[in-house]
């Protein structure tokens, strides 16, 4: 039996095997040998992670809520190109500078994704940031939405525009559902790791990645209830051994 190996002056093994053919560190593995391949799950780190999701869910409910205005006035848009009339000119124009008016405060308020910026949320300690894609949903020659903010009624190609950028906000709108409930879900172990005693405070990498893929297993097994809404208890026995 061999009880220690030990490289030889060489470069090779007492095995015989070239020390320069091992495989060689990803970037995440090299990190995680100089921090002594550990996760810290402290009170702090959980609070940062908390405070980054709910500050991504802040920003995709904000463009979910804009998103929706944005469906209304590019489908009451259609209608006035296609019925025309007499007032419909100027009952655009009121239409389409209530909107800007709308998507100027959102973004003076602090609103990124309705601009198409990315954000970046930092959903569990240790782990790689969790982007989401912002839609740009403000008005110009350029626009995702087709339009301009003084777009034409008599325009012939305005109801095809409009129709266009109702398929590409319905496509944004999906994402950002997906980011909306994969947040949600982010929330819900965060919630479960702080409440909990049971958890230790201080997992190696491994330890850390296998509890959070636990907890989203047994909360993704709830097909009763939104992930975001599980039972208190239920989640907080998968830290339990």
């Amino acid at each position: 039996m061999v009880s220690s190996i030990n490289p030889t002056n060489a470069g090779v093994t007492t095995l015989g095997a070239e020390t320069r053919y091992t495989k060689p560190q990803t970037p995440l593995q090299q990190r995680e040998s100089a921090q002594g391949d550990r996760v810290e799950l402290t009170a702090a780190s959980l609070n940062a992670a908390r405070e980054s999701v709910r500050e991504g869910l802040m920003q995709v409910h904000q463009a979910l809520a804009l998103g929706q205005d944005a469906q209304a006035m590019l489908v009451k848009a259609q209608e006035l190109a296609r019925s025309g009339g007499e007032g419909a000119q100027a009952e655009l124009a009121t239409l389409l500078s209530g909107f800007v008016e709308r998507v100027e405060k959102a973004m003076a308020e602090g609103a990124r994704l309705v601009s198409g910026e990315t954000v970046n949320v930092q959903a569990e300690p240790g782990a790689s940031p969790v982007s989401v894609d912002g839609f740009d949903m403000r008005l110009g020659e350029e626009s995702a939405l087709g339009l301009t903010a003084n777009a034409k009624v008599s325009d012939p190609a305005l109801a095809q525009a409009a129709q266009r950028g109702l398929e590409a906000l319905q496509e944004a709108m999906s994402q950002l559902l997906d980011s909306a409930r994969a947040l949600e879900a982010h929330q819900g172990f965060l919630g479960a790791a702080q409440n909990t005693s049971a958890v230790r405070h201080d997992l190696d990498a491994d330890g850390a990645r296998l509890l959070a893929l636990q907890v989203r297993q047994g909360l993704e097994a709830s097909p009763s209830i939104a992930i975001a809404n599980a039972e208190p208890q239920a989640v907080l026995s998968l830290f339990r051994a």
